[in-house]
C-alpha cells in the first residue's frame, strides 16, 4: 500500500532528467491480490485524493488472486490486456513460518509462483533474510551460504533460484533448486512440487528481474484507509503503540534479532530496479541479481517496543520479552552495502 500511494502521486521515474526523457511514456497499474474486501474502494479514494502522477495512466484491481490455484497467471494475462505486462513486482506471500511448516503444500505454491514467468516480464522479487541461516552474524549476498531454517526460507529461497535460472539462456540445469543441505534433507513437500519447473524456467524469460531479501521492514502506518489484512493494526509499530497506550501487556521475542529497515528506503529501492526493468533499449541487459535490503541497526522486536515505550513515555513494563520457537527462524542481520551502492541511497539507522 505504501508502494502504490508513491506510484500514483511521485510516479516511477524520479529523476528529473528521466522525467525529461520519457515524459510520453505512461504506464497502467494493475493490483493483483487474493482477498481483501476493503482495497477496492481504499483505492479509489486514494486515487482521487489528488491528481495521479503524469507518468501513470491509470490504476486497476485484480481481485480473488490464488498462487495456489492454477488458473492465476491467466486471469492476471486477462485483466491486463493485448499489451502485456512490462514488469512485474512480486510482494505477496504466505509470511508465517508457523503456517508454512504446518501448510509445506500450500506454501510451496505461494511462495515459489514459478508460473508467475510465463508473463515474459521482468520480476522485481521481495525476497527474505530468512535464507540465511541465522547464526548471529552479518550476513553477505556474495560471501554466506543460504540456509535456511524452516520451509518459508525455503519456499523464498527456491523462488530465487528459478529466477537466477530463468536469466540463462536454456540453461535451466537438471538438478534441483536447492541443495540437500538447503532442504534440510526432509521436505516432501518440496520433491512433490519441484517436476514442473524446470520446463517452465527453459519456457520462459524473467531478465533484469532483481531479487531484494528484506528484513524487518518498520514505518508509519499504511495509507489505505482501512489497513491491511493482518488485522486491526496496520504496522508492528502501531500495535505496540496501541497496547502501550491501553495498559494491555504483550509478548515480545527477544531471541530473534534482525536488520531493521525503513519503508521508505525499500520503496526508494523497488523503484530503482523497477525502473532498471523498464528499460526498452535492445541492447540492454542487466543480469538478474541479488540484494540484502536491510538497515545498520540489528534489534529484537523486544527491544523495539522497549524504545516505543521510551519515546512515548510509557510503561515499558507491559511490553513481556519471551523466546520465539526455533521454526520462527534464528537472528539474521545483514550488510546491505551492496544494494546502497546500486541504488546510491543510505539506509536509515535506527
Amino acid at each position: 500500500q505504501h508502494l502504490l500511494a508513491s506510484l500514483l502521486t511521485d510516479g516511477i521515474l524520479d529523476d528529473q532528467k528521466q522525467q525529461q526523457q520519457q515524459q510520453h511514456q505512461r504506464y497502467e497499474l494493475f493490483c493483483a491480490y487474493n482477498s481483501l474486501p476493503t482495497f477496492e474502494d481504499d483505492l479509489l479514494e486514494q486515487s482521487q485524493k489528488s491528481p495521479l502522477h503524469a507518468s501513470i495512466a491509470g490504476i486497476h484491481p485484480i481481485p480473488s488472486i490464488d498462487f495456489s490455484l492454477p488458473d492465476y497467471v491467466e486471469r492476471i494475462e486477462r485483466a491486463c490486456g493485448v499489451g502485456g505486462v512490462d514488469a512485474v513486482i512480486h510482494l505477496a506471500a504466505l509470511s508465517s513460518p508457523g503456517f508454512c511448516e504446518k501448510n509445506a503444500g500450500v506454501a510451496w505454491k505461494v511462495n515459489c509462483p514459478v508460473d508467475l514467468l510465463l508473463l515474459n516480464a521482468p520480476i522485481v522479487y521481495l525476497s527474505t533474510d530468512q535464507v540465511y541461516e541465522g547464526t548471529g552474524k552479518f550476513y553477505e549476498e556474495d560471501k554466506d551460504e543460504t540456509v535456511p531454517v524452516n520451509v518459508y526460507g525455503r519456499t523464498k529461497l527456491a523462488f530465487e533460484r528459478v529466477l537466477l535460472r530463468a536469466n540463462c539462456d536454456n540453461t535451466a540445469g537438471d538438478g534441483s533448486l536447492l541443495t540437500d543441505n538447503e532442504l534440510g534433507g526432509c521436505d516432501s513437500a518440496c520433491v512433490q512440487y519441484m517436476p514442473g519447473i524446470k520446463s517452465i524456467v527453459q519456457a520462459s524469460s524473467a531478465k533484469k528481474s532483481v531479487i531484494l531479501r528484506s528484513s524487518l521492514i518498520l514505518g508509519p502506518p499504511t495509507p489505505l484507509k482501512h489497513g491491511c489484512k493482518k488485522g486491526a493494526f496496520s504496522s508492528f509499530l502501531q500495535f505496540i503503540e496501541s497496547r502501550l497506550q491501553s495498559s494491555m501487556p504483550a509478548d515480545y521475542f527477544v531471541n530473534e534479532f534482525r536488520s531493521v529497515v525503513h519503508i521508505n528506503d525499500v520503496i526508494r529501492a523497488i523503484k530503482h530496479f523497477l525502473r532498471t526493468a523498464l528499460v526498452n533499449e535492445p541492447d540492454y541487459h542487466v543480469k538478474t541479481e541479488v540484494f540484502n535490503l536491510g538497515g545498520d541497526t540489528r534489534a529484537s522486536r523486544y527491544d523495539i517496543a522497549l524504545e516505543v515505550a521510551d519515546r512515548l513515555k510509557l510503561d515499558s513494563s507491559l511490553a513481556n520479552g519471551v523466546g520465539r520457537p526455533t521454526s520462527g527462524g534464528g537472528s539474521v542481520w545483514m550488510k546491505c552495502g551492496a544494494m546502497q551502492l546500486s541504488v546510491q541511497v543510505e539506509c536509515i539507522a535506527y
